[in-house]
């Protein structure tokens, strides 16, 4: 035991002479143009011998002196007007609790759509520029539109993890091409290789909330004890567990936490009591609803006085022109959309007691961006109980929608609202999502909160801002500067401008230029004045009138005396309109926004069905699981299935493969012994074709065989199923286009995570056996 101590004050005594006479380290003042910053030279002396030697600590990167927490969120689909905050007609009582504290941006803008707004939120570059012109599901080869944030325009997450700031994600990350989503790679693109050490969350552009897709970094997070509970509150307790464990290793060490949950995106589901709490509250419509919002966001100052409610476009049905059934569908549909956005509400103010309990809130700036895009009009004039089967353009019968309107919200749907609810819960706005040429769909709320840096707490700001400010006003906060170089890589300049000086004045005549495009819809803010120009596609339809070469309609607003862009000037205002026009054409050049296509995913993704032209597959086990949207695309065209599989009993049942979901998608799977298949389009048994075989397949090792025969590219099928060659069942399909339901699910092989395709006798379809190997072969 002496002997042990003895060793013991040695190595002390040893250590102590090592550093003797050196200070604890004080971080030099650093040059943060070039990210990372290179560790600081040997500043001590070496010998033979570490007793004659003194060291030199390295000294960590630290961020600046006083560089806040950052606490960023954002939501999906929710618009303008939906959020009490905004004179909406949702309590959100911690978004009030949050505007109450700091300021209300009521000229904030996003881009349209989904994949470019988080672009340009991460990087504070344009949508385009950063290389997310358009969906990342649906790259096209133009410097625009590649689909992942470019490597020359770093993300705000990468920007602090290189300046001393722990990163962490929670939520949707829908900046990935498809065929980027597995477990192959590259992660580059995936949000802990854009500069988040820790991820939690989905990699697509929806996800069902009772049973997600869920990666935890870069990989898959198993069904779990949180199976069931809903994904806001999944996202909600990781943010908290990282926070707790975050502040305990490094108190003094800021972070950045970046939320972004996936509500109210489709598909709307809340728990059954909340949804309670709205029973009745929108039986008045959305016209109705509409001016009701609209007096009260006057009364609020959310609208400057004279605001004009703009009409309602005549694609869209007057409330009155509803029948009763149609009435209390389209109702309930709006009590569901507003439950999500209740909930979610309350999962952020979570997270906000709990920096509050911790002491962690004083210094941490809040930007809460309320909405992505405007409200979604994608689900048409009616509505969806299937919003994958709607855009799929197989329509539901109004019986049909009747008949599960007690099931809106719950597991069994994967709804949204019909195109009435949206443009109310954008009021005053014209149109919705997508419209990059109204405000509908690029005007969300937006709040800035920092304790002792507001001056006028819980004013409005009318100041143009949007997206791309958010990486500035960030680095400002910090006392950081935008880096020149990344990773050895040149970075491209930010495109927007810093908001922190709004928190003490606001300058709602500030001069600004700021460009919009999404999907051939176009416009640009010049100082005041808006130009739209707009090729007539509806949001729910895949192409305008006249197809992909549309006419353009162009037309003019003053902003600074129409907030609501109300009244076209255009022929009043040649000249300027003539102006503006050219600027646009200079904006969009210099920002990679050509060549514009005003085709919508559905058509875009037309030739990405025929994948790569690989058509051999080879799948080795039972524990495999790949995007359903990106290769193999098992529907539309013919193939071969071949599994080898050594069942446990002659009772064995569980998938064999799966792919996509109940909403859409098909399986394979035993049934007791017996070999089955099933293809659903949607819930709706009207459009769920299943096959089982008269005999069970015996104890054992066997081969099953599926042929999917199509007649022609997207036409009817033929299903056999066969093993060890002799045919067993054989079903006609009226439609092979099986598209999986929704954007996260997956292609199983062995069992069906996420949302299953069918029930099973066993739980998440897991095989009672083992499939060594599987073949896939395309005709």
């Amino acid at each position: 035991m002496k002997r042990k101590f003895g060793w013991l004050i040695s190595a002390v005594a040893c250590a102590a002479a090592t550093t003797a006479g050196a200070q604890s380290p004080q971080a030099p003042e650093l040059s943060r143009s070039a990210l990372p910053i290179p560790a600081a030279p040997f500043a001590g002396t070496t010998a033979e011998n570490v007793l004659d030697a003194k060291g030199s600590p390295g000294v960590p990167v630290r961020a600046p002196q006083g560089a806040p927490n950052v606490f960023l969120m954002m939501s999906d689909d929710v618009g303008f007007a939906m959020s009490s905050a905004f004179g909406g007609p949702v309590p959100t009582p911690n978004f009030e609790r949050l505007a109450a504290q700091g300021v209300r941006y009521n000229r904030f803008h996003t881009t349209g759509i989904c994949s470019p707004s988080r672009a340009a939120l991460l990087t504070g570059r344009n949508h385009h520029n950063a290389g997310v012109g358009w969906l990342s599901d649906v790259p096209s080869p133009f410097p625009g539109y590649g689909g992942r944030i470019l490597p020359e325009t770093a993300t705000m997450a990468q920007i602090l993890r290189l300046n001393g700031y722990n990163t962490a994600m929670f939520g949707k990350h829908h900046n990935l091409p498809s065929n980027e989503r597995s477990e192959a790679g590259p992660f580059d693109g995936w949000p802990t290789g854009l500069g988040f050490e820790h991820f939690f969350g989905f990699i697509s552009g929806d996800s069902d909330q009772y049973s997600p897709i869920l990666y935890r970094d870069t990989q898959r997070v198993e069904v779990d004890a949180d199976e069931g509970k809903l994904l806001d509150s999944r996202l909600a307790d990781d943010v908290i567990r990282w926070v707790h464990n975050q502040k305990a290793a490094a108190p003094d060490k800021p972070f950045f936490a970046y939320m972004a949950p996936g509500s109210t995106h489709a598909p709307h589901q809340a728990p059954p009591e909340y949804i309670a709490r709205f029973k009745g509250k929108f039986d008045q419509g959305w016209d109705v609803q509409r001016e009701q919002t609209w007096r009260r966001q006057l009364a609020m100052g959310i609208l400057p006085k004279g605001t004009q409610l703009t009409p309602r476009p005549a694609e869209i049905p007057a409330w009155d022109s509803l029948t009763p059934g149609q009435k209390a569908f389209a109702a309930r549909t709006m009590e569901v959309a507003a439950a999500q956005l209740a909930y979610q509400d309350e999962q952020i103010g979570r997270v906000l007691d709990e920096l509050q309990r911790m002491g962690a809130l004083d210094n941490t700036l809040v930007a809460l961006v309320i909405g992505d895009n405007g409200a979604s009009a994608e689900a048409g004039p009616k509505g969806t109980i299937n919003e994958l089967r709607s855009m799929g353009k197989h329509d539901e019968s109004e019986a049909w929608m009747q008949a599960n309107i007690d099931k809106l919200g719950s597991p069994m749907t994967y709804e949204s609202y019909p195109a009435g609810w949206s443009w109310a819960m954008n009021t005053p706005l014209r149109w919705t999502k997508q419209y990059a040429s109204f405000l509908g769909g690029i005007r969300n709320g937006m709040i800035l909160s920092w304790k002792g840096h507001v001056a006028h707490p819980g004013t409005v700001c009318s100041e143009f801002s949007h997206l791309v400010d958010i990486v500035p006003t960030v680095l400002d906060a910090a006392h950081l500067p935008a880096p020149q170089s990344v990773y050895g890589v040149a970075q491209k300049p930010l495109d927007g401008e810093s908001l922190l000086a709004s928190l003490s004045s606001c300058d709602a005549a500030k001069p600004r230029t700021q460009y919009f495009e999404i999907g051939g819809k176009v416009g640009l803010y010049h100082d005041g004045w808006f130009l739209s120009g707009d090729d007539g596609r509806l949001a729910w339809e895949n192409l305008p009138p006249g197809g992909a070469r549309p006419t353009m309609q162009w037309s003019l607003y003053d902003l600074s005396r129409d907030f609501s862009q109300s009244t076209d000037l255009a022929a009043k205002e040649p000249a300027r309109l003539q102006a503006m026009l050219d600027l646009w054409k200079q904006e969009a050049a210099r920002n990679n926004v050509f060549p514009l296509d005003h085709r919508f995913a559905m058509a875009r993704g037309a030739a990405a069905m025929r994948g790569s032209g690989r058509k051999h597959f080879d799948f080795w086990g039972k524990d495999i699981s790949l995007p359903a949207n990106s290769e193999p695309v098992p529907f539309a065209r013919s193939f071969t299935l071949n599994a080898d599989l050594k069942l446990d009993t002659g009772t064995a049942s569980g998938a064999v493969m799966a792919f996509g979901s109940r909403f859409g998608g098909w399986s394979l799977y035993l049934d007791k012994g017996r070999p089955s298949f099933v293809a659903a389009r949607s819930t709706d048994p009207d459009e769920i074709t299943r096959v089982v075989a008269d005999r069970a397949l015996p104890q054992g090792a066997v081969t099953l065989t599926m042929r999917f025969a199509v007649e022609a590219l997207g036409g009817p099928a033929t299903v056999t199923l066969s093993a060890n060659g002799s045919e067993l069942a054989k079903v006609h399909l009226p439609t092979s286009m099986l598209m999986a339901a929704g954007n996260g699910e997956t292609l199983d092989i062995g069992r069906d995570l996420g949302v299953p395709v069918t029930d099973y006798q066993t739980p998440h379809g897991r095989i009672e056996g083992d499939i060594p190997h599987v073949t896939l072969d395309f005709d």
